[in-house]
């Protein structure tokens, strides 16, 4: 492969940048619906910010570390469900709805576990937790709060993500676009009645934020599931389709999806433990960390929605055995990527001052500083987008998910932690050089994950066809 590059490097270019008509209807039919659930989550959770930052930077400072947690909860929840997902997208592609059931259903035991124990975890030991996040004081106090009355969300949330990600692999994403929306805007209404008690509600501040939180994922599993069995789709499955009792499968499937459950977990917690430098350096840096990453979001919509859309593609079309196919459509994804990570960086430069000047409620230190951190983030967007449709959307879905782990939770934890972590505590460097420190695992990452996309040794099919009838309805 590397003569095609050097040697003829126009003609390589060209196959990552020609998307011709019928590839790129397929990408926006299937991105399309992701990007405007994510677009409006986005949008809907800087109104969330507006409303808690309204009460002072104590009390946003105290839901953004709590969420911190949370954010931990989602990241093991998004590993286990994305792993099932590989499975689901390649066999969807085989067209044996069965093995896709299955896979489904052993997600779903993995989430449960997961989530009963982060529950049991938020709710009898709140306090432990946040004092790894906050020293004590008013913010925590909040934190404390939020984390016990948020944490019911948990186990509806993370059944509602492995039905979401079934979906999404059978290649109908507007139904998780509808649920997710419908939760978001319930969300946002619960917020201000909640918050700061509206139509005869009592003002309960973050604990209202945090109930609130709890209905809205109520909502969104409830549609999911409404979807899911009311259109016969091949995620409403039976308990006896769910479960499968070949033992064989089960080994090779944890196998394959552990590493990725390992990935997002220890990549939560290396980003946990950026947040909680953040919290040794006061409330200031919490809260512009936590706009930053609010504002960030806004236009990394873009790039997670094709970061799906890739691991669908790249997982269908290795289940239908195309592996040279597979091989360009990662090509052109990464090129689309890395092109709109372009664009996007200069949108965000355009957009942050407009929207760092809603949070009135905010200091005007916390402002200054989210000024310089939105600056780093627009500059570095375009190699993360690399990495990001890299790793997740094509490694990991042609089941080289020994490699991602490796590659992602590697650079994180041997350069970006303890580099941040000297930043912060030997140098004492304010939190704006410590955000630009965590962006030095991305360069790592892109140096190394370019010869190995190219290498192809990710190129796999782990579906198991032969001949069998395919089950269901399609």
């Amino acid at each position: 492969m590397s003569r095609s590059v050097f040697a003829r490097p126009v003609a390589f270019l060209r196959s990552c940048l020609c998307w011709d008509r019928p590839f790129a209807k397929w990408v926006v039919i299937i991105a399309l619906p992701i990007i405007l659930q994510d677009l409006v989550s986005s949008s809907l959770h800087i109104i969330d910010g507006l409303m808690v930052s309204s009460l002072g930077d104590a009390a946003y400072s105290a839901v953004t570390q709590a969420n911190r947690f949370t954010f931990v909860f989602q990241l093991f929840c998004f590993g286990t469900a994305s792993g099932g997902a590989i499975f689901m997208s390649q066999y969807w592609g085989a067209k044996d709805i069965e093995k896709m059931r299955h896979s489904m259903g052993i997600s779903l035991v993995a989430v449960a576990i997961l989530s009963l124990l982060f529950t049991l975890a938020a709710m009898l030991k709140p306090g432990l937790i946040i004092d790894c996040f906050l020293p004590a004081g008013e913010s925590h106090d909040a934190a404390v709060t939020f984390l016990a009355a948020v944490a019911p969300s948990y186990v509806l949330l993370g059944v509602s993500t492995v039905y979401s990600m079934c979906i999404k692999a059978g290649e109908k994403t507007y139904i998780p676009l509808i649920a997710g929306v419908l939760s978001i805007f319930v969300n946002t209404a619960l917020n201000y009645l909640l918050i700061f008690g509206r139509l005869g509600l009592p003002a309960m501040g973050v604990l209202g934020a945090a109930i609130a939180t709890d209905i809205a994922s109520g909502v969104q599993l409830a549609v999911n599931l409404a979807f899911a069995y009311g259109k016969h789709l091949p995620a409403g499955a039976t308990p006896r389709q769910l479960f499968c009792g070949d033992r064989s499968f089960v080994r090779r499937f944890i196998r394959i999806v552990m590493p990725v459950i390992f990935n997002e977990g220890l990549w939560a917690l290396g980003t946990t433990m950026y947040g909680v430098y953040y919290g040794r350096m006061g409330d200031v840096a919490v809260a512009a960390t936590g706009i930053c990453s609010t504002v960030d979001s806004l236009v990394w919509v873009f790039i997670f929605g094709m970061m799906h859309a890739t691991a669908i593609i790249i997982g269908k079309t290795l289940g239908e055995g195309r592996k040279e196919d597979a091989y360009l459509y990662g090509k052109r994804m990464i090129a689309g990527a890395m092109t709109a990570g372009v664009v996007l960086g200069v949108v965000l430069l355009v957009i942050r001052m407009p929207i760092l000047s809603l949070f009135g409620g905010l200091s005007a230190e916390v402002i200054d500083k989210a000024k310089i951190l939105l600056l780093f983030s627009a500059g570095t967007m375009w190699f993360r987008a690399f990495n990001c449709i890299n790793v997740v959307g094509i490694l990991r879905s042609g089941g080289d998910t020994v490699f991602s782990l490796v590659l992602d939770v590697g650079s994180m934890w041997m350069i970006g932690v303890p580099l941040c972590a000297v930043a912060t505590f030997v140098f004492h460097l304010p939190v704006e050089f410590v955000y630009l420190c965590t962006f030095a695992e991305e360069i790592v990452k892109i140096i190394i994950g370019v010869p190995h996309f190219i290498g192809r040794k990710w190129l796999k099919s782990i579906t198991e066809t032969k001949g069998e009838p395919a089950f269901g309805e399609h």
